[in-house]
């Protein structure tokens, strides 16, 4: 295993969920590692829907699974799909193709690389500077929310 290698671990995507933002709620994917650590990945509505549908062992026509069937009538298959770091408030990704003229490494949208590795059935892998930085232990994801304490009021009068 080259260096690397050992600097990436694999996540599976577990399931979609909706997270508030300033700008209102967003889809999520939940990517989960082996160690229970969560990343949030924010997805738009169709990225959302198709890695629904796919987990759901249902078909989605979507542009990504038309994207799959170009690959596949070039020869092309997706190999894995790589967080690799940050830039801001983004992930940078890579998608990894093996093609006829060899391995091709392929930038694109977080989104998008993780939904074709997802129906592809290939491994999806994240940077562990990228989990350290930004995923959260997957027990502070689902503890219940905090309840506040009812306003006791005296009666007037």
């Amino acid at each position: 295993m080259s260096e690397v290698e050992e600097q990436l671990t694999e996540v599976r995507v577990t399931g979609i969920a909706m997270a508030g933002t300033p700008q209102g709620p967003v889809p999520v994917a939940i990517l989960e590692d082996s160690q229970e650590r969560v990343l949030l990945l924010v997805m738009d509505g169709v990225q959302a829907m198709t890695v629904q549908c796919t987990l759901n062992g249902e078909p989605a026509q979507s542009t990504h699974n038309f994207m799959l069937d170009v690959l596949s009538n070039l020869h092309a298959t997706i190999k894995r799909a790589v967080i690799y770091g940050l830039s801001e408030s983004r992930f940078l990704s890579k998608v990894t193709l093996e093609t006829s003229e060899g391995i091709k490494e392929i930038d694109g949208r977080a989104g998008d690389i993780v939904t074709l590795a997802l129906i592809a059935k290939a491994p999806i892998l994240v940077s562990n500077e990228v989990m350290d930085k930004v995923a959260i232990n997957k027990a502070e994801l689902y503890k219940p929310l905090e309840q506040e304490e009812p306003e006791i009021r005296e009666e007037e009068g």
